[in-house]
């Protein structure tokens, strides 16, 4: 006995040193790790510096257009001329050269306003990456959160199963022990190694979800999926929204129904770029030019001009076989399917809050049934137990009433976590995860 005593504080020790070596992960460590380093978010802050970029009066067509021209070109040519005076003149390997240079400029003054849509639309497409950014940053959260206090579910669910499987190891050693005595057959003693190793075998596979619950985590966070840490917290519900406060709220802040608000908003704006072609077209033109012609054969023998040259152009398409008018037609049905988009969006969310909802309150009442029930199976246990010792209560008894606590965990873990999950949802579809 004293062999053993001191077996099991050993391995006490050696579970407390393994413990201490672990890294303690807080969700709050976790998730800003998950918004430095994963992948999906750090390819859509690229996406949104790229329409940041891409947002500009160049890229709108609003500003000028300065262009630097130059050449020169030589030759070596053999000449023969004949005048209308009757001369001939004849030059073998005369040179010539020309060489030019020219400032040019243009800029489009007035082209049906279809310069000012697309920076319109260039500011929202910027928008837009923005509230994408932020989705997937939302995402990201959402999926860490599910994914850490899934880590506490299942290691709740370890320590219980622990706690039970020492039950069954009572259990055995009183069947043992009345074996011995002869009180009682050895099928108890059968029945609880049985239920002992069933046990062992549930522990080793809660054991095994964990590690992959650990390696989901990790993954997320971009880093060696085997890395070994445990959670710091406990799961603990804080949210408590109303519903017609939360069904306002999500109206105005849901990134899905920001995202296809926004979506509307650039389709109207390419339906003003397309209605745009129909209204005229000017643009003012300018430019300062030099120019040199010299020649050794020719009338002239040496040429020069410089000066500034400047005007304007209008140009008003008047038809090209409708083409511009089928295009309006199909850009306004994008932007009615777009507005369907945005009541579909907005039906499905007040569908997921509802839900969501209702499986929070749902699960809030079941949290408090569950631990009444737990409360009262673990004492119904102790006392069946002590009775079975005792010689006053059948092994199936017992049996059952161990069931009955392991079922009672089982339940109230699981629907703490359901309630975690539904909280976040709802933190979710509100806005509430990224500030």
């Amino acid at each position: 006995m004293l062999k053993l005593i001191r077996y099991s504080l050993l391995l006490s020790l050696l579970a407390c040193l393994t413990a201490s070596a672990q890294e303690t992960l807080k969700l709050e460590d976790a998730i800003k790790t998950g918004l430095e380093k994963n992948y999906t978010v750090l390819l859509s802050k690229n996406d949104y510096e790229i329409s940041k970029a891409q947002n500009n009066m160049g890229a709108a067509g609003m500003s000028p257009t300065v262009t630097l021209n130059g050449n020169l070109n030589l030759a070596n040519v053999n000449s023969h001329q004949e005048f209308s005076t009757g001369t001939v003149q004849d030059r073998n390997g005369a040179n010539s050269n020309n060489t030019g240079a020219s400032i040019n400029a243009s800029w489009t003054v007035f082209d049906g306003m279809k310069m000012f849509a697309i920076k319109k639309r260039l500011n929202q497409t910027e928008q837009l990456g923005e509230l994408q950014l932020k989705q997937q940053m939302e995402n990201t959260v959402y999926a860490i959160i599910l994914a850490y206090y899934d880590i506490v579910r299942i290691q709740d669910l370890i320590k219980a199963s622990r706690q039970n499987l020492n039950i069954y190891e009572e259990r055995k050693k009183i069947a043992s022990l009345k074996l011995d005595i002869g009180s009682e057959s050895k099928v108890d003693y059968l029945l609880t190694q049985s239920d002992e190793n069933k046990a062992k075998s549930d522990l080793m596979q809660l054991e095994l979800q964990l590690i992959n619950a650990k390696a989901v985590l990790n993954n997320l966070m971009v880093r060696p999926v085997d890395t070994d840490f445990k959670p710091a917290d406990t799961i603990a519900v804080n949210y408590n929204p109303g519903y017609d406060e939360l069904k306002k709220s999500v109206i105005e802040k849901n990134s899905s129904l920001l995202i296809t608000r926004q979506n509307e908003l650039i389709a109207q704006q390419s339906l003003k770029e397309a209605r745009s072609a129909n209204l005229p077209f000017v643009q003012l033109n300018g430019a300062y030019v030099f120019s040199r012609n010299q020649s050794q054969a020719g009338v002239v023998f040496l040429s020069r001009q410089t000066g500034l040259n400047y005007g304007a152009t209008a140009s008003w398409l008047l038809f090209n076989g409708n083409k511009n008018n089928k295009l309006i037609k199909e850009r306004q049905i994008r932007v009615l399917s777009q507005k369907y988009l945005t009541e579909q969006t907005k039906q499905n969310i007040d569908a997921t809050v509802y839900i969501n909802y209702q499986s929070f309150l749902t699960n809030k009442k079941i949290l408090d049934l569950e631990k009444q029930n737990l409360d009262d199976s673990r004492e119904v246990l102790m006392v069946s137990l002590e009775r079975y010792k005792l010689g006053k209560a059948a092994l199936l008894e017992t049996m059952e009433t161990q069931k009955n606590l392991e079922d009672a965990q089982t339940r109230y873990i699981n629907a703490l976590y359901n309630m975690k999950k539904a909280e976040t949802e709802l933190l979710k579809a509100n806005n509430g995860l990224v500030k």
